[in-house]
């Protein structure tokens, strides 16, 4: 058994336990883990996420996340989703990240907030 704060350490496990303020998580393999986050995960920059992650979740029904001031996704196929993204909101859209699941992926989904912040007011499902 080991315990860390290190993702990547953690990676290298057989089995891994995530705890959130005490409680269990989640509990399997790193790779059943990142399956569960249910694709790609799309980062968007913008100057009113807010509104973009509403007006997203509005078209294209889907659950988008405030996180660090950014709009965040995860969608399978992710590489076709930028191209919509960008065309539905022309001029709203500075800058898209595109990244394969990881297990701050799955922290992320699980709880809300990256694993090394607490949660805040204003990083929860932007589609009310």
């Amino acid at each position: 058994m080991l315990t860390t704060h290190l993702l990547e350490e953690a990676d290298k496990a057989d089995r891994i336990a995530i705890l959130n303020e005490g409680r269990l998580v989640a509990l399997d393999t790193p790779e059943a883990l990142r399956a569960t986050v249910g694709g790609d995960s799309i980062t968007i920059q913008t100057a009113d996420a807010p509104r973009l992650a509403a007006a997203i979740g509005a078209r294209f029904t889907c659950e988008p996340r405030l996180l660090d001031g950014n709009v965040r996704l995860e969608m399978a196929d992710g590489h076709q989703w930028i191209a919509r993204l960008v065309e539905a909101f022309p001029g709203q859209i500075e800058a898209v990240t595109l990244g394969k699941p990881s297990l701050e992926d799955v922290f992320i989904a699980r709880t809300g907030h990256r694993f090394w912040q607490a949660p805040t007011d204003s990083e929860t499902t932007a589609s009310h």
